[in-house]
């Protein structure tokens, strides 16, 4: 190899850097550049420098197949990613579809719930205000004991309800945060 000096290196090596930008380049130039500006202070001459950092051009080769591989390597990533994304969104748009027959099969259910929980609760004030309406005279031992008993049933009905709720309130949280998991790529386990 001819001994360069120290711009006649960096142009050869600048000019054999393939596929990269002109901001890239010029990172790698300057760092070839310190490594002159190091071992000048060894007081070793300019072609001494660049035979012990040797030939530009085949630097160059090896530094373009690393960022050749890195390109690649980012697009593979990006391409996975957006994959990712769109069996995401596939997932849950069935998710939505089976979710929405799901309540429409159970809303009678839900609604009979609504209103049947607080009217169990509110069965003994309710028989009250019957008694101060109709007379307590009208109110006999079976009313009073269907209204206990209503109070009981709708309130283990209500903790029930409570605690189902609060399951799928979190089981939705999880879920919402799985797939800001998967959008943003993120190892799952």
């Amino acid at each position: 190899m001819i001994n360069l000096n120290k711009n006649n290196f960096l142009k050869l090596l600048k000019n054999s850097l393939d596929f990269m930008s002109e901001q890239e380049k010029k990172g790698i130039v300057d760092e070839y550049i310190m490594h002159f500006a190091e071992k000048k202070h060894e007081n070793k001459s300019e072609e001494e420098i660049s035979k012990e950092l040797g030939n530009p051009v085949e630097i160059a080769k090896e530094l373009n197949a690393v960022y050749s591989i890195k390109k690649v390597e980012e697009n593979k990533s990006k391409f996975t990613s957006h994959l990712s994304i769109m069996g995401l969104s596939v997932m849950n748009c069935i998710i939505i579809i089976v979710s929405l027959f799901a309540l429409l099969i159970l809303l009678p259910f839900i609604l009979a719930y609504i209103i049947g929980v607080p009217t169990m609760i509110l069965s003994p004030l309710i028989l009250i205000v019957t008694g101060f309406v109709n007379g307590f005279s009208t109110i006999g031992f079976k009313e009073i004991f269907e209204s206990i008993k209503g109070l009981i049933i709708g309130s283990l009905l209500a903790f029930l309800g409570y605690y189902i709720g609060k399951s799928f309130v979190r089981l939705c949280i999880k879920y919402f945060r799985w797939n800001k998991s998967i959008a943003r790529g993120e190892k799952l386990l």
